[in-house]
């Protein structure tokens, strides 16, 4: 049977980026939501160590970070850039990630670094034009190729589709009804849809006949992206380049020297998200090491003392900077699970004779804001009302966990498991207000005694910053 444009999309939305589409519907529905915070949107980065890292370096980045101070959580990395802006990344980030899977193609790398080019010269031609708008149109260009990208991720070169590639048009455009049964633009404005990726990046596919501004933008970074690999003094070029000075109401010396700056930005990006390889094919003055490669993530947590050291520090100052609860309490389950190293990490509040979770963090955490809720009154026995005893934090240990079984009831067992964990009580006025809860699940294996520490570290340094804060 002959493909058609549902069975390309079928394909590649569900064979080969079923979890992609899952994590992109997740951020949607977050940043779509009037009511979300950045801490919903900081648990879904947190749970993949590569996309938090990828994010963190991004938000330094000078593209971001105008102030050069570190940005050393993902929460203040938000609030920084913003939940639109923060989705555009995490979307670029993921996507990316998918299509350069295994070793990619040499046309999929092309076809990748005219993407960077192109949305680096949307954004920053749409920045004069409207502000608000430059991530979206930053993704919308990024992605404008989407299907075709997606098609060289997963298909073989062979003869049969090697005209895919063709510099002919009449060649090119006989192979793509032979191939595909549609076109790739057509694809891209399908997966544009299942994925819900914003209708600037669908219009720019099918503009009409007055666009918007950021549609506008859209295509004419794309079309100097093409444009550029034949030459910055090919006429090529200078039809578009043209066309830049007239929409910013520039000199014609003047848009190319800006294009030629966005072209060494549109480099920088692309090594600000983990793509080196991408470089030498962007037509900048940048060169950098492309033989530093993409690591495949280690699943197994390692912890970061520096990054303890930092957010420990910037605890005790929470109090002189305003800082609310919320933001408080993020940074805190961040620095427990980023800087100690415990994969799942939880934040209960106590209300009433029941626990909880508030805050979550780890893979596989998200179903805790729903089910992490246990009895906690005095006729229930579980390592939580164990831990509601006294006050200190409480190590479970491997021996604990065995001989203690009557600490592990079937509703705990069911949500957490019967692994070792630590928990320590909050209490605020003598008050026991919430729990923290961590565990290495199955990935980290036991909790060390550095470890056991440091969270204490933090559960004590969270009590200090909330009993000033309300003293203020």
């Amino acid at each position: 049977m002959k493909p058609n444009l549902q069975s390309w999309v079928s394909k590649l939305s569900k064979q080969n980026m079923p979890v992609l589409g899952d994590v992109i519907s997740e951020l949607n529905k977050i940043t779509g939501d009037a009511e979300a915070d950045t801490n919903q949107l900081a648990e879904v980065i947190l749970r993949d160590p590569h996309l938090t890292s990828h994010v963190l370096r991004i938000a330094n980045s000078v593209q971001y970070n105008y102030s050069r101070q570190t940005i050393n959580t993902v929460s203040r990395a938000i609030v920084l850039i913003g939940l639109k802006g923060m989705r555009a990344i995490c979307i670029s980030v993921l996507v990316i990630d998918s299509l350069m899977d295994g070793k990619p193609k040499e046309h999929l790398l092309k076809l990748m670094a005219q993407g960077f080019h192109g949305a680096t010269q949307a954004r920053r031609l749409v920045s004069k034009l409207d502000a608000q708008a430059g991530e979206e149109v930053f993704i919308a260009a990024l992605l404008f190729n989407l299907g075709e990208m997606a098609f060289w991720s997963t298909e073989e070169l062979d003869p049969k589709n090697e005209a895919l590639m063709s510099d002919n048009p009449a060649t090119r455009k006989a192979a793509i009804e032979e191939v595909l049964g549609t076109s790739f633009k057509a694809i891209t404005r399908e997966l544009a849809k299942h994925w819900k990726l914003g209708e600037t990046l669908e219009s720019a596919l099918y503009p009409e006949e007055n666009p918007s501004e950021k549609v506008k933008a859209v295509i004419t970074g794309e079309r100097l992206s093409r444009a550029a690999l034949y030459g910055w003094d090919s006429p090529q070029v200078q039809k578009v380049v043209g066309e830049v000075a007239t929409l910013l109401n520039l000199e014609v010396d003047d848009a190319i020297n800006q294009i030629k700056v966005s072209a060494d930005e549109a480099a920088q990006v692309a090594l600000n998200y983990g793509v080196s390889e991408l470089c030498p094919l962007i037509p900048s003055s940048i060169r950098v090491d492309t033989k530093q490669r993409r690591k495949p993530p280690n699943k197994i947590m390692k912890g970061d003392t520096h990054l303890q050291l930092t957010l420990l520090r910037e605890l005790s100052a929470t109090a002189s900077d305003n800082i609310n609860v919320n933001t408080l309490f993020q940074m805190v389950i961040e620095g427990m699970h980023r800087g100690i190293g415990l994969e799942r990490v939880a934040i209960a509040l106590i209300q009433g004779r029941k626990l909880k979770a508030k805050y979550v963090l780890g893979e596989h955490t998200e179903h805790w804001r729903s089910q992490f809720l246990f009895d906690i009154g005095p006729y229930s026995e579980s390592i939580f009302t164990h831990a509601c005893e006294n006050p200190l934090p409480k190590w479970y240990d491997a021996d604990k966990v065995a001989n203690q079984k009557n600490l592990y009831p079937d509703d705990v067992v069911r949500v957490l498991g019967r692994i070792p964990s630590v928990i320590s009580v909050l209490q605020i006025e003598q008050r026991k207000a919430a729990m923290f809860y961590a565990d290495r699940w199955t990935f980290g294996g036991k909790i060390t005694t550095d470890q056991f520490e440091s969270f204490k570290h933090f559960s004590n340094q969270a009590q200090l910053s909330l009993t000033m804060m309300r003293r203020k």
